[in-house]
């Protein structure tokens, strides 16, 4: 069966929406997890989902990606002023194996762009796994990048919008 990246709805998570953060979540394999969170990742517990819900102000936003055949979610991308700079963002995206490799990820992070646009963000910050050559290949696709390190076993890269 083919998919197609046009047929998704891509909308702005609400406050406090849990389940396609949860569908997301669960959709991941040990791998994509260990991508995602920088180390093994099992279950996300009550704390951690409560702080990836608590979006829609505050310098925190995500979108959503659902595929309508199924209103199931299959990607989220995020991200989380920084501090006192109120123009950089830390981002995060993650997008359910089965729907890896379609164009999803950057799809949500196009419209990320546009949200954080919006809210005066102009530089994005990424933490990426070794190994996450995509996450990396998207970075790079989103602006002129500042600059890029391997710090603490993962790599550090600033991408100005």
């Amino acid at each position: 069966m083919s998919v197609f990246t046009s047929d998704l709805r891509i909308r702005r998570l609400s406050q406090g929406e849990q389940r396609p953060v949860l569908q997301v979540f669960e959709g991941l394999s040990e791998r994509s997890r260990r991508l995602r969170f920088l180390g093994p990742k099992p279950l996300l517990r009550e704390a951690e989902l409560e702080r990836l819900v608590d979006v829609g102000c505050c310098g925190r936003q995500a979108v959503v990606a659902t595929d309508p055949a199924t209103a199931e979610a299959v990607g989220i991308a995020r991200y989380v002023r920084l501090g006192a700079d109120r123009a950089t963002a830390e981002v995060a995206f993650e997008v359910v194996d089965e729907w890896q490799g379609r164009g999803v990820a950057r799809r949500l992070v196009d419209a990320l762009r546009v949200v954080a646009r919006e809210e005066g963000i102009t530089r994005l910050h990424a933490t990426v796994a070794p190994g996450n050559t995509a996450a990396l290949a998207l970075m790079r696709r989103l602006g002129r990048v500042e600059w890029t390190s391997f710090v603490d076993g993962a790599y550090e890269v600033v991408v100005t919008l």
